[in-house]
């Protein structure tokens, strides 16, 4: 979660800290140039010519800042903590800064003074953002903007310290609901209910509901974990816990909460700088073929209205990232009646309840059309997992736990195992097995390599019915 979830963190931190360097850019100038200090010229530059370089600064800085790492999200450490990097990041990006300028503007004008004084400057400036950054967030999060749910696995010391950390910093996010103890009590912990105990984790997650669990058994009770996490592999939640042995899994990741490292057993890999170019990717990607295929889905409406009664578009309720719920449109291609009778059930082969122009629709998937909209509304991305419903997604996770970690990411239109030919009535578990791949070797060329391959490979399937 503490990635998933980063990219409010993200974006108001390189808003702010770009705001800072270029105010400590600029009080530079105006110490060298417009206070008289340090003045040896006799005719100063003007304002413009610094204004023109700062780009140059901003993106130096900003690298300098990602390299040391003050945007990863997974690393929630306090102001004080976060002095030292910041100190590091500055001079980097300074040295950055010096090279960049020497290199491309050795015979244009700029201050060497100027920039000593910017070196001072910045830290500072960029302290202040920071805390800006802080108080910011706990602002939006006060009012209910991206704020997210927690429970705490354990009662013990390193329970308790958890949640006073994440108590103390209201601008990471994440509010407490609850402890879940060894054997369920009735007293309250730290102000907080005991809800449960291991032994009816599920269920207790099941009635009370959370967006992320923190798992800090004690270590005397570390013989629990293995338990514990098989639980909360079944359900879809972000799972972080401490650094016990044996932890580690397909998609976990190193946190740092107030210095104590942490595991994110199930976090997505795509965070930062990737986030906003995936997200770029969908939205001109997206809003580009709904241009191009805006006359075909046209024509498209017209016939689902003439082939049967009801709806043109049909809505149904898929899991996306996170274990979060969301409305799936597709062009209608079955009666509106489809599953009264049946319930929710896969179509087969010659499905009867098929509209006269739905065969042909599912089998040249010119039905998935409308997920552009869905994509541009960011429940989905162009690529990623096949998004499935609800009932049918706790019943693989019964027979494949590691079902879920599909949720890391957001699902797409497209997917890796689209393009291998699996969809519809296909090994789950192999599907399962090109999802997983597709997550832990992310990279937004592997994006682009999948959307061209889709056109050839995954629009017509013998097994879309």
């Amino acid at each position: 979660m503490l990635k998933r979830y980063g990219h409010l963190f993200f974006a108001i931190a390189v808003i702010c800290d770009s705001a800072a360097v270029a105010a400590a850019w600029m009080i530079a100038y105006v110490i060298k140039f417009r206070l008289g200090l340090l003045m040896l010229e006799s005719t100063p530059p003007g304002a413009l010519v610094f204004v023109r370089l700062l780009p140059i600064v901003l993106v130096c800085s900003l690298l300098a800042l990602g390299f040391v790492g003050l945007y990863s999200s997974a690393r929630t450490r306090s102001l004080f903590r976060e002095a030292l990097p910041i100190a590091k990041g500055s001079i980097l990006g300074w040295l950055g800064t010096l090279a960049a300028l020497y290199y491309f503007y050795r015979t244009a004008l700029y201050s060497r003074e100027l920039l000593v004084i910017f070196l001072f400057l910045n830290p500072p400036a960029l302290i202040a953002s920071r805390a800006l950054v802080r108080q910011v967030l706990k602002a939006l999060y006060a009012h209910g903007l991206g704020a997210q749910s927690a429970a705490i696995v354990g009662t013990g010391h390193r329970a308790q310290e958890l949640f006073r950390s994440l108590h103390e910093n209201p601008w990471l996010g994440l509010k407490v609901m609850y402890f879940v103890d060894e054997e369920a009590r009735a007293e309250p912990l730290c102000g907080l209910p005991v809800r449960g105990a291991f032994a009816t984790l599920g269920e207790c997650m099941s009635e009370n509901p959370v967006d992320t669990v923190f798992v800090a058994i004690p270590h005397h009770s570390a013989n629990r974990l293995e338990g514990v996490l098989d639980t909360l592999a079944k359900l879809p939640l972000a799972v972080v816990v401490p650094d016990f042995a044996g932890a580690i899994t397909i998609s976990s990741s190193i946190a740092e909460i107030e210095g104590s490292p942490a595991i994110q057993l199930r976090d997505t890999p795509i965070t930062g700088w990737h986030a906003l170019a995936k997200r770029a990717l969908d939205v001109v990607g997206s809003i580009t073929l709904l241009a191009l295929f805006g006359l075909p889905m046209l024509m498209l409406t017209l016939l689902v209205r003439a082939s049967s009664p009801g709806p043109v578009l049909f809505k149904q309720g898929r899991m996306g990232l996170g274990g979060r719920p969301f409305t799936l449109l597709k062009f209608r291609t079955m009666r509106v009646d489809a599953e009264c009778e049946t319930g929710p059930v896969w179509a087969k082969e010659n499905d009867p309840r098929r509209t006269l122009i739905g065969s042909w629709m599912r089998r040249l998937s010119l039905d998935e059309l409308p997920q552009f909209v869905n994509v541009l509304r960011g429940d989905m991305s162009l690529v990623g997992p096949r998004p499935e419903r609800p009932h049918f997604v706790q019943q693989f996770t019964q027979d494949l736990p590691a079902y879920m970690l599909r949720h890391n990411v957001k699902a797409g239109l497209t997917g890796w195992a689209q393009v291998n030919g699996l969809r519809g009535n296909t090994s789950l578990t192999k599907r399962l097995e090109y999802d997983l791949y597709y997550i832990n070797n992310w990279s937004l060329s592997f994006d682009v390599l999948i959307l061209l391959l889709t056109p050839f490979m995954g629009f017509i399937n013998r097994n879309a019915y």
